[in-house]
């Protein structure tokens, strides 16, 4: 039997296609270089590593697959340079602020930013009491500082 889709069914699959690919290419432009650098070797590596495996042998969990993908970045870091990069320095800055829902539904920064969390709840505390017209949340944003030094080559 050759059944023929509806055509607007086969317009929707096509529109479904299109939002898609849109959100793919949305969510990879919003990668920093570096995120995007990791993604790309551990996507890439951990595809390699699927097609090799022995379907046989099951699935391993997924701190073993970790481990796996990881392991092979290494043992080709010409082809992964971003698992395989040095960092002089990693770091993560955690800062916590109040934010306030506005009357269309969006949560705005209404507060200034503080590294103490216990100092932030109680901030929290007193807005709630002092401005209980309006709904409150905390919010907690970490931003990490990776500094990366270019690998000279040797001559």
């Amino acid at each position: 039997m050759n059944a023929q889709l509806p055509e607007p069914l086969l317009a929707y699959f096509v529109e479904r296609e299109t939002q898609r690919a849109a959100a793919v290419e949305s969510f990879l432009a919003s990668l920093t270089d570096y995120e995007r650098g990791l993604f790309h070797d551990a996507a890439v590596m951990g595809y390699v590593q699927g097609l090799m495996r022995d379907r046989a042998e099951g699935c391993p969990k997924d701190s073993q697959v970790m481990a796996l993908v990881v392991d092979a970045c290494f043992a080709h870091s010409d082809l992964y340079p971003t698992v395989n990069a040095d960092f002089e320095e990693r770091r993560a800055q955690v800062e916590y602020f109040l934010q306030c829902q506005q009357s269309d539904g969006t949560w705005e920064q209404a507060s200034s930013s503080e590294t103490n969390p216990h100092h932030a709840v109680q901030r929290l505390a007193r807005m709630r009491e002092q401005r209980a017209e309006f709904t409150w949340r905390l919010a907690r944003r970490t931003t990490t500082v990776t500094v990366q030094t270019q690998k000279e080559e040797r001559r």
